[in-house]
């Protein structure tokens, strides 16, 4: 599947450390007594570096069609972030439930429609994070990360739904 990525570099000669990316995710979601498949979109947080990081606080935030923006970053703390992320781990979240958990009205249409209450529209999706490099008393921050989404029927078949995903900035 589609892997849409954008890499933290480093500054001034310092190691890359923190990789964010999405990634399209082949599942499946219950509607009913039936379950369809549904392509999930699967924000990660990949410890590219050599050092474990720690002091991680990912952020994320939604807005539908260029609407209200919803952040995430309580959402994605409660997850319980083990630390310190040691080299080669990663950090992910299911971006349909996150945008469940903290988009009020998204949740309540999808309460009373299902899934189908989400098809077609359009999603800005921007994520970054702070962290410090383990034994590093400095925090840094990693740019904002941009990316348009939508679910949407797949042309072919009624019952399998897409993730459509645009890098907005790479």
């Amino acid at each position: 599947m589609a892997n849409i990525e954008a890499s933290e570099t480093g500054m001034k000669g310092q190691e890359n450390c923190l990789e964010i990316f999405v990634e399209a995710v082949p599942s499946t979601l219950k509607a009913g007594d039936n379950e369809i498949t549904f392509t999930r979109g699967v924000l990660s947080f990949a410890n590219s570096g050599h050092t474990a990081l720690v002091g991680i606080v990912p952020h994320a935030t939604f807005a539908q069609e260029r609407g209200i923006v919803h952040d995430s970053a309580e959402a994605l703390s409660r997850s319980g972030i083990a630390e310190p992320l040691q080299p080669g781990d990663s950090i992910k979240w299911d971006l349909y439930d996150l945008l469940l958990d903290v988009h009020p009205g998204v949740a309540s249409k999808v309460h009373l429609w299902g899934y189908k209450a989400l098809l077609g529209w359009w999603l800005d999706c921007v994520a970054w994070a702070e962290y410090r490099i383990q034994g590093s008393a400095t925090s840094k921050r990693t740019r904002n990360y941009k990316w348009r989404l939508r679910w949407s029927p797949a042309k072919f078949q009624a019952d399998r739904i897409n993730i459509d995903l645009e890098v907005i900035n790479a």
